[in-house]
């Protein structure tokens, strides 16, 4: 009677213990990826909206497992020179550049490629500015050897041209919007004029001085010029800020100024500020629901749009959407959900600089600054 006694204890202990390790392992996996500072770090961890306080009722039901994937490398290519590149939102479409040989490379998510000769004939091969993916064309902004402007190109080869100035132009930036709505690049077109075309639309430059930083999903304009942003929309300027550190993010503007992290809209006024979190514009990326800032040689800091730190990451944020955040850690690039911060998955990718994601993130498009390209595809 004893010997069943102590069995049926021991019994009870083990199969307590299987239950309780089990769900303590799934409620920990989805919170390592993120460490929160707060004091309400379960709150953080397990709601799906970080900016809620209120206390969180556990249940005894079965955790999910955290939805990861692999990375298999699908195609790569070794060139030389700047490195452009750009990839599809959906992922359906990768476009780089050999800036050395003036080459095109269109990539599709199965590894299949294509390269097309940029300058088609051209005496001069052209000064190569940039590349953007726009309803799956590419274009390729260049200075041409008798204008500046953007030739196009679909999978079959060119497929149309946009010609501004004359053959001393320069061709300067592009750039899309993280949706891909909205296409803007600006030209020279000569010594004290410069030519901002966005989705066609044309808006004349005083001065060859200003840079293209950013276009946002609802067509806000970013241009600066030394030390000043200068805000555009529907081919008006809106705003000027004393500090060429500005992000838009839809209607909003992250700025750096004065030792400040501020958030305004688009009227001027100061939505949100926070003391001492500065940043270049490299070292900030935002989203619907997060900013993402670093600070060099520390991890980075996620802030919600009120600017309150709910946590860090390690490494550098090189890209995000509205669902994950590609960070480099050390060697690798790490990709976080942003409903909960679990890593999805990992790539050892030592040299990586320039990094795109789809908004699946199914498909990830990396370069080392140096014209190796790498496109990666989850299985």
């Amino acid at each position: 009677m004893r010997r069943f006694l102590l069995f049926l204890l021991l019994s009870l202990v083990v199969i307590s213990a299987a239950c309780v390790g089990s769900g303590g392992q799934g409620s920990t996996t989805q919170v390592e990826s993120l460490t929160t500072t707060s004091s309400h770090s379960s709150q953080v961890s397990s709601s799906t909206n970080p900016t809620q306080t209120q206390e969180t009722t556990t249940t005894a039901t079965t955790p999910k497992t955290p939805e990861t994937w692999n990375m298999t490398l699908a195609w790569n290519v070794s060139t030389g020179g700047v490195p452009f590149m750009d990839l599809s939102p959906d992922g359906s479409l990768a476009a780089v550049i050999g800036w050395d040989r003036g080459v095109l490379y269109l990539v599709k998510p199965n590894g299949e490629s294509t390269a097309l000769k940029v300058w088609e004939g051209d005496n001069v091969q052209p000064t190569i500015s940039g590349v953007a993916i726009k309803d799956g064309v590419a274009y390729v902004l260049a200075k041409y050897e008798e204008f500046a402007g953007v030739r196009k190109y679909s999978w079959n080869g060119k497929v149309g041209e946009e010609r501004h100035g004359w053959g001393g132009s320069m061709s300067d930036q592009i750039v899309r919007s993280p949706s891909g709505n909205h296409l803007c690049y600006l030209v020279t077109a000569e010594a004290t004029r410069q030519e901002l075309y966005c989705d066609g639309a044309k808006m004349t430059l005083d001065g060859d001085d200003y840079v293209l930083t950013g276009v946002s999903d609802t067509g806000v304009v970013v241009l600066t010029r030394d030390d000043t942003g200068l805000i555009f929309k529907e081919g008006s300027g809106i705003l000027s800020l004393n500090t060429s550190n500005v992000i838009a993010y839809n209607d909003r503007l992250i700025v750096s100024e004065n030792g400040y992290l501020k958030v305004y809209d688009l009227n001027g006024t100061l939505l949100a500020e926070k003391k001492g979190y500065t940043f270049k514009t490299k070292g900030l990326l935002a989203t619907g629901k997060y900013l993402f800032r670093n600070e060099p040689l520390e991890d980075t800091s996620v802030l919600t749009w009120n600017l309150t730190e709910v946590g860090t990451l390690p490494g550098f944020p090189k890209f995000a959407n509205e669902n994950f955040v590609v960070m480099k850690d050390d060697d690798f690039l790490r990709c976080y959900s942003l409903k909960d911060f679990h890593e999805v998955f990992s790539v050892e990718a030592p040299g990586a600089d320039f990094v795109r994601l789809s908004d699946d993130g199914r498909a990830m498009l990396v370069s080392d600054g140096y014209g190796r390209y790498w496109l990666y595809i989850g299985d």
